[in-house]
């Protein structure tokens, strides 16, 4: 491919690079983001914060995840959704989910 000559100051690496390069340089990098490792962190946490006497409501979760060492924000739903996916893994570990809270 020829290169070719830039006349202005806009700079295009499109026109420089073949199909594959480009097709490279604008695929998304696979890595673990901080909300991919959000059930890691809301399993930390309800097994360093929780307990039957002091259970954790939703709300408490996302107010801690917001926090440092975590600073992430997710949604009630998604939080929900990593809740039920723990409470279904019993064989693994014990959570307990009731109106009250969650505990571990």
């Amino acid at each position: 491919m020829a290169k070719k000559k830039v006349e202005n100051d806009d700079f295009y690496p499109e026109e420089f690079m073949t199909d594959e390069e480009i097709d490279e340089f604008y695929r998304p990098k696979k890595c673990n983001t901080r909300k991919s490792m959000a059930p890691l962190f809301v399993y930390f946490i309800l097994k360093q914060r929780s307990s039957e006497e002091h259970p954790l409501r939703q709300q408490d979760i996302l107010n801690i995840l917001e926090e440092r060492p975590y600073e992430i924000q997710l949604e009630r739903k998604a939080l929900s959704r990593i809740l039920h996916n723990l409470c279904d893994m019993t064989d693994i570990f014990y959570v307990n989910r009731e109106r009250e809270g969650v505990w571990m």
